[in-house]
Formats: C-alpha cells, sequence, structure tokens
C-alpha cells in the first residue's frame, strides 16, 4: 500500500517507517502497567504457576479476613488471631495458567502511514507491550508474526527467552517491508491467517489478533468463529486516519518509497471507498460478536500503552 508524498513523509525518520528495537525492548517497563486479565476470568480451569481473579483455597495467602460461621477451620489464621483476639481466616488466591497468543499482522497493506508512524509500527509496539504484560503476569508466551510470503509461530512458554525471540522476529518481518514478492506468488491473505491461528491455539488461549482487517471475510470470519468458541478472543484493529476520513484532495501522488504513483481522489471515489470501508467495519463487528471477541478500534496517532491501558489497567 501507497502512503501519501507529503513534506512531512519526506523527512519521517527511520523510526515512524520500521520499528525501534530499542523500543521494543524498553516495553517490558510500560508492561507494568498493564493487567491483561483484569476484566475476565480464564475459561480453562487449567492448573498451573499464575495467579488469576479467581478465589479459592490455593498455593498463594491472598488476605485474612473474619471467620464466618461455615469457613473450613484449618484455614484459621492463628496469629492474626491470637493478635486481635477475634477469629480470623486465611483466603487463598486460586493458581491458574493461561496461555497467550499474539498474532500480529506484519504484511505489506500494513506498510502505511500518513502521520507518526506506520500501522506496522504500531502494531509491532502494541504486539511487544502484551508479551511483556503476559510475561509480567507469568503467563506462557507463544503467537504468529505475517509477512506477505511467509509466516513463524511461537509455542507458548513462560520465560524470557520466549519474549526476547519473539520481538527480535518481529524486528526483523518488520524492516523486510515492503516485501518483495514475484508475481507468481500468493500473499498471505487474513482466512489463512487465522485457520493456522484456529490450529495452534490450545482451549483457554488468550488471543490477540493485531492487524487493519482490510481483507477480512466470510472465510475469515468462519476461522474466527472457531477460534472464539474455546479461547479468549480480542481484536485491535490499527487503521490510519486517511482511511477513516479520506480528504477530497483531488490529484495527488503517492509513494511506497521506491515507487510513485498517480490517483485521483475525486467524490466519486470517495464515495466509493467510504462504502467499501462501511462494509468491511459492518463485517468485522458482526464477527467479533459472533465469536463473543472483544474489539478494540485504534489509529496510529493514539499511544500503544493508552490504548492498552484504557482496556486493560492494572
Amino acid at each position: 500500500m501507497f502512503r501519501r508524498n507529503t513534506a512531512d513523509a519526506q523527512e519521517a525518520n527511520s523510526y515512524g517507517c520500521y520499528t525501534d528495537m530499542s523500543r521494543l525492548l524498553g516495553a517490558r517497563q510500560l508492561a507494568k502497567d498493564i493487567d491483561l486479565f483484569s476484566r475476565s476470568p480464564a475459561r480453562a480451569q487449567m492448573q498451573g504457576e499464575s495467579r488469576s481473579r479467581f478465589r479459592g483455597r490455593g498455593m498463594e495467602f491472598e488476605e485474612a479476613r473474619l471467620y464466618a460461621p461455615g469457613d473450613d477451620v484449618r484455614t484459621i489464621d492463628w496469629r492474626v488471631t491470637a493478635r486481635t483476639g477475634t477469629p480470623h481466616t486465611k483466603v487463598f488466591r486460586e493458581e491458574r495458567e493461561r496461555p497467550v497468543h499474539i498474532l500480529v499482522d506484519q504484511r505489506s497493506n500494513m506498510y502505511f502511514g500518513s502521520q507518526k508512524l506506520f500501522k506496522s509500527v504500531f502494531a509491532a509496539e502494541v504486539a511487544a507491550i502484551l508479551a511483556w504484560a503476559a510475561l509480567e503476569g507469568s503467563d506462557r508466551i507463544g503467537g504468529q508474526i505475517v509477512g506477505d510470503n511467509r509466516e513463524t509461530d511461537f509455542r507458548a512458554k513462560r520465560s524470557k527467552h520466549s519474549v526476547l525471540s519473539f520481538i527480535r522476529e518481529l524486528h526483523q518481518f518488520n524492516h523486510e517491508l515492503p516485501a518483495k514478492a514475484s508475481d507468481t506468488e500468493t500473499k498471505t491473505d487474513m482466512a489463512y491467517m487465522l485457520s493456522e491461528c484456529e490450529r495452534l491455539v490450545r482451549p483457554g488461549t488468550a488471543v490477540f489478533v493485531i492487524s487493519d482487517f482490510l481483507d477480512f471475510n466470510e472465510d475469515a470470519q468462519r476461522s474466527l468463529s472457531m477460534i472464539g468458541r474455546h479461547a479468549d478472543l480480542t481484536l485491535i484493529r490499527v487503521l490510519d486516519p486517511l482511511e477513516i476520513e479520506i480528504p477530497p484532495v483531488g490529484r495527488t501522488r503517492l509513494t511506497d518509497g521506491n515507487q510513485e504513483a498517480e490517483v485521483v481522489l475525486d467524490g466519486r471515489t470517495l464515495k466509493k471507498l467510504q462504502s467499501q470501508l462501511k462494509r468491511q467495519n459492518e463485517l468485522l463487528l458482526n464477527a467479533a460478536n459472533l465469536a463473543r471477541a472483544g474489539l478494540v478500534s485504534a489509529t496510529t496517532e493514539d499511544i500503544p500503552l493508552a490504548l492498552l491501558r484504557k482496556h486493560y489497567p492494572r
């Protein structure tokens, strides 16, 4: 996809067009403000080492409260009872495991930007914060990174090394944009991305899909519904402001940094583009509802941390 050839775009620094490794690594500090599971409990009742919102008899002490008739006498906190003179019982936080799967779109459709940065960079920064936040919560982290002509996937693991591997690969994919594909090669589409995700994720996984969803269709919707049956699904849609409201600029030149093209953005063309975007929005919203998925909308003018803080406050 082409970006506008404006003075701002010509002066855009490498960060706006491509990811910066120091920012992706530095997202670990930002992730401390994020709690991925602050709003909904895990669907899968799998035992593990990470904390969840469920309360019960587990391995981690949470608090002492006044003893109530019917409480298990084995949970009485004798030290607090002796100190206060009133019976208190221990409350434990039940421990559960919840794998996290992050699917990041790094195809050429994401290589677009008219303001601060490209959609591909914004998506990568959101993915990095999510990965570090999952590690902060002692969750297992896995995912997929998808380019035009190749993809890679990571099995869920609970380690700093797994996050670093994910980020290094994400950085590499991003710096391969725009992809140079031959005319005979078939580019990866959204339907294939989601079918692979369906194959990879296990029940109870928290799945985050970060993309512009511009090629979302009925085939993709079917895979999304299947994922939503067994996983906690969140869609993070990233668009450029120009894709939401296209100004009638008339004849203009666009560039991808290597090639240029001249297009006419007149009233007729704008009406067609707006109608297409409206259909895509309706299809995606309906698919998200059917899959019981959360849908987070963002533009490249947003701040990744602020966006995630809003939806996953600690």
